[in-house]
């Protein structure tokens, strides 16, 4: 997405870790984000991308401030984020929200569906004669009806409370929503009806995504730009056509490997990269690993190369 504006978030060399290991004198540290920067625009999606353990849903919870960073800025609005408390606080709480994997464990299975959505309204001190009203539209919304309002999540199916989940998200009016692989369990008609609905409300309400995935396909029919992440690290990020039908950084060729041949429709033409288990060395590239095309150069950390939009971390492109 090419915009002169300020980006409506901004992510700056983030980091997180935590402790794995104590012992006398001494403490060991596992890196789940390390030096993380990228922006979301206004009306944009943008895909984080990686396997599990990359660090994807560290970041997420990282913007949503359900932990603190270590280390980097996180500014929304121009604002650090980690600066906020009282009236700032609150209002971050309702300018962001979020759609986790599973609806099944974030959907309070005691409340039916109408009290689920209507507790945010309550939280924010919606009146009373506006709720309903909110309520019944936001159910609507999110493609479902009215008679959905009266049942528990347990009486709906996987894509049904999803749906539910979308709308308890959507509720207060967010600008900014980290969805947090919100397909990944469901078949894949449902993925692609849930799909559809992001598109909508992205076009119709103007809300800014963050879209978690391990799964490039979702993210290549959702996002503008994406965000390739191993352990921690960026290794590439750009448009998500250029880095889909043209990836350079080794680990995100592995990856589109990876996908039924059909997705891209281009994979056939990239090189069959064989995939390498070697000996991880202390500040080599973090896919040193296991890099196919490492050299003894990839034994230091590569800087970061900018080629047409694009940002890559590897000495060979």
């Amino acid at each position: 997405m090419e915009t002169h504006s300020s980006p409506l978030l901004k992510v700056e060399n983030l980091s997180k870790k935590y402790i794995v290991k104590k012992k006398f004198l001494k403490k060991e540290y596992f890196k789940a984000v390390d030096n993380v920067s990228f922006d979301i625009h206004k009306n944009e999606i943008v895909g984080l991308v990686g396997e599990s353990g990359s660090g994807k849903s560290t970041i997420g919870k990282l913007i949503l401030k359900l932990i603190q960073p270590d280390n980097g800025k996180i500014i929304f609005k121009n604002k650090d984020i980690l600066n906020f408390k009282g009236k700032e606080e609150k209002h971050f709480r309702k300018e962001t929200s979020v759609i986790f994997q599973d609806p099944r464990t974030s959907l309070n299975p005691r409340f039916k569906i109408y009290k689920i959505l209507e507790e945010p309204l309550i939280i924010f001190n919606y009146p009373k004669k506006d709720r309903d009203k909110l309520v019944r539209k936001t159910i609507i919304d999110a493609g479902l009806d009215e008679t959905f309002l009266d049942r528990y999540p347990s009486e709906l199916s996987g894509g049904q409370r999803q749906r539910v989940a979308i709308a308890r998200a959507i509720i207060l009016n967010p600008e900014l929503i980290v969805a947090d692989e919100p397909t990944s369990a469901l078949d894949v008609t449902v993925q692609l009806q849930i799909i559809k609905l992001i598109q909508k409300l992205k076009k119709e309400k103007k809300i800014s995504f963050l879209f978690i995935s391990h799964d490039l396909n979702v993210v290549g029919m959702l996002s503008e730009r994406v965000v390739v992440l191993y352990r921690g690290k960026i290794m590439e990020k750009g448009k998500t056509k250029d880095i889909l039908l043209n990836p350079l950084h080794p680990y995100t060729k592995l990856l589109i490997q990876s996908l039924p041949p059909d997705n891209p429709k281009n994979r056939k033409d990239l090189e069959n990269l064989p995939e390498i288990e070697r000996e991880d060395i202390e500040g080599a590239c973090i896919f040193y690993h296991r890099c196919p095309i490492a050299q003894n150069e990839c034994k230091v950390e590569p800087p970061m190369k900018r080629l047409d939009n694009r940002e890559v971390y590897c000495y060979f492109v």
